[in-house]
Formats: structure tokens, C-alpha cells, sequence
């Protein structure tokens, strides 16, 4: 009688999950409301809890789970779980030793781009019947890291040529004034490129620049107290115009110390300061 019940359960478990499937399929909000009444009477809500969350949700497609979660649990609360997620996500990787934007990368909307060594990594992690699913709805593609591909967008090799111009304005600034200077222009860039975070590419420039300097200038340069850097954005600017080819120009701006529109487009690309450079440029006058 036992093994009979048993059965019984499982057909029935087996059905309301390929109806439940079926009906997230087609988004059929009403469809699935009535199934989970219909099911929670028949196998009680203990089960029907176990088949929608171990069975429906892991093996939906992505979509369906994004739509089924934001519909039944709310937005904020499925925003809330997508960020726990992805936080999980990336400690699994960081831990096994792989490298944010050269591993994986996150990118707008919470989409993840993996390598083929991120991807396998994962599916490590997973319980071997939930593996092959999961590799179906993956696709690892090589993480590009933004530094190049800002460079490639560009055409020159901005980073580098800023890197340069900075050292050199290491020698001329007094400690307190190249903090600012770093804090503001790596801000900027940031902000305008928020994935060189996710390289540490303020960290692993700031090294760079400072490494000519004494070891002990270089520290109270790093060590700096200000937490709220004020820097001259002008002369930030003309360095990150000459970064991006125009160090033939002695003075990149003119006698009242403007820039032409051509040169603002071009700070665009790579800088934020108190204002997005292209709302400037969209209020000048033709």
C-alpha cells in the first residue's frame, strides 16, 4: 500500500509540474494560479512548495524564472535576489581563483559574460542532475577586458599615453595636489567606464604612476587624508585630450579657455566629470 501511495505521489508531483511548465511557458498567470489552488489541495502545500521551487524554477528557462519570480514575489524582492545572486556568483569564482574582467565580467542588467574556465567552474558547483540544463542555458563567450576594448574603440593607445602624461604631473604637483589630481581623473573615468572597476584598473593605474616617485612620496601620496578631492577638471582635460592624440596642440583650448565641440565629443568617450561632457555639448550653440 506504501509503495503504491508513493507512486501516486509522484505521478501526481510529475504532472502538476509539467502542467505548472507548461503554463509558465505561455505566462498564463491565471492558468498557474488555478494549478497551484488545484495542486495544493492534492498534494498539500508542502509538496506542491518542493516541486515548484526544486523542479518548475530549475528547469524553466531563464526567462520564465525572471518572469515567474518578478510577478510572484514582486520586483523588489526579485532585484533583491538577483543582487544576492550574483554576489554568490561571484564569490564561487573570486574563491576558486579566477579574475573579474578576465574570467568574468557583469554587465548591464546584471548579465554575465564567462570564459569557458568561469562557465565549467559553475557547473562544478551544481548537483549532477541539474548540470546539463544549466550548461544549455550558458553561453560563455571570452571577457574582454574594457581597457582594451576602450582602446580598440578609440584607436590609440589611451591608457598607456595617460599613464605617461600623469607620471609626469607626479614630478611638477606637490603630494596633496596629485591625490586630487588621481582622485578626480580616476573618478571621472570610472563613471564614464564603470567596468574598469571590475578590473581594479584605479588600483592597478594609480601603481603605475607613482612607481617612479620614492617609496616614501609615493605612501603619502597613496595615504592622502582628503575624502572629497577638488582638482582643476581644465587641466584634467587637456591631459586626457592629449592622452587621446593631440599633443601636438601646445594649447588645447582657446584664448578664454574653451574647448571647440569636436574636442568635448572626444572627452566624451572616456570621461565624466560634474557634468556628462555631451550634455555640454548638446546645449552649445551651432
Amino acid at each position: 500500500m506504501k509503495i503504491n501511495l508513493f507512486r501516486r505521489d509522484k505521478d501526481q508531483a510529475t504532472t502538476a509540474k509539467r502542467q505548472l511548465l507548461e503554463a509558465l511557458r505561455c505566462r498564463d498567470l491565471a492558468a498557474i494560479n488555478t494549478l497551484i489552488a488545484r495542486w495544493q489541495k492534492t498534494i498539500g502545500e508542502e509538496k506542491l512548495t518542493d516541486v515548484i521551487v526544486n523542479q518548475v524554477i530549475v528547469e524553466c528557462d531563464s526567462d520564465s524564472h525572471r518572469w515567474f519570480v518578478q510577478h510572484f514575489l514582486g520586483q523588489s524582492k526579485y532585484q533583491k535576489m538577483q543582487q544576492q545572486a550574483q554576489n554568490h556568483v561571484f564569490h564561487i569564482l573570486v574563491n576558486t581563483g579566477l579574475e573579474p574582467g578576465k574570467d568574468f565580467s557583469f554587465g548591464l542588467d546584471s548579465e554575465m559574460i564567462i570564459s569557458d574556465r568561469a562557465k565549467q567552474t559553475l557547473l562544478n558547483q551544481l548537483p549532477q542532475q541539474h548540470r546539463a540544463l544549466f550548461e544549455a542555458q550558458l553561453q560563455s563567450s571570452p571577457v574582454l577586458n574594457p581597457m582594451i576594448a576602450i582602446e580598440q574603440q578609440l584607436g590609440c593607445a589611451f591608457f598607456t599615453n595617460l599613464a605617461q602624461i600623469a607620471s609626469e604631473k607626479m614630478q611638477v604637483l606637490s603630494n596633496s595636489q596629485a591625490a586630487a589630481y588621481l582622485g578626480v581623473l580616476l573618478a571621472g573615468l570610472v563613471k564614464r567606464h564603470p567596468a574598469l572597476q571590475e578590473v581594479d584598473f584605479p588600483t592597478r593605474f594609480i601603481f603605475q604612476v607613482l612607481q617612479g616617485l620614492s617609496p616614501e612620496r609615493a605612501t603619502a601620496i597613496i595615504n592622502d587624508e582628503e575624502t572629497n578631492p577638488q582638482f582643476d577638471e581644465t587641466i584634467i582635460c587637456q591631459d586626457l585630450l592629449a592622452s587621446l592624440g593631440e599633443r601636438q596642440s601646445h594649447s588645447l583650448t582657446d584664448k578664454e579657455g574653451n574647448m571647440s565641440v569636436e574636442q568635448l565629443k572626444k572627452l566624451d568617450l572616456v570621461w565624466y566629470g560634474e557634468r556628462r561632457l555631451a550634455e555640454i555639448v548638446a546645449v552649445i550653440p551651432r
